[in-house]
């Protein structure tokens, strides 16, 4: 994964690579950015439970469909 983040020109924005996986032991969406020479980069999780201090069933369900779109393992979630 590119290293490079860009700053918009608006000075308010940022440009960056994410990665995104689902794991379907868990039922949780891995995500993680890459190392830069100024930044550790992350890695979390998001499920769809909202109780949960990783929820966000908005997210997860946005993300799932993306990785679905692109083929790749995704969770089955209502509405998409």
């Amino acid at each position: 994964m590119p290293e490079e983040v860009r700053n918009a020109k608006d000075g308010k924005t940022i440009y960056f690579q994410i990665s995104a996986l689902y794991n379907e032991e868990n039922d949780r969406i891995h995500i993680t950015s890459s190392k830069t020479n100024d930044s550790k980069g992350f890695i979390t999780t998001v499920n769809d439970d909202p109780k949960s201090k990783r929820g966000h069933p908005n997210l997860f369900k946005k993300l799932a469909k993306f990785l679905r779109e692109n083929n790749v393992p995704a969770p089955d979630t209502d509405g998409l």
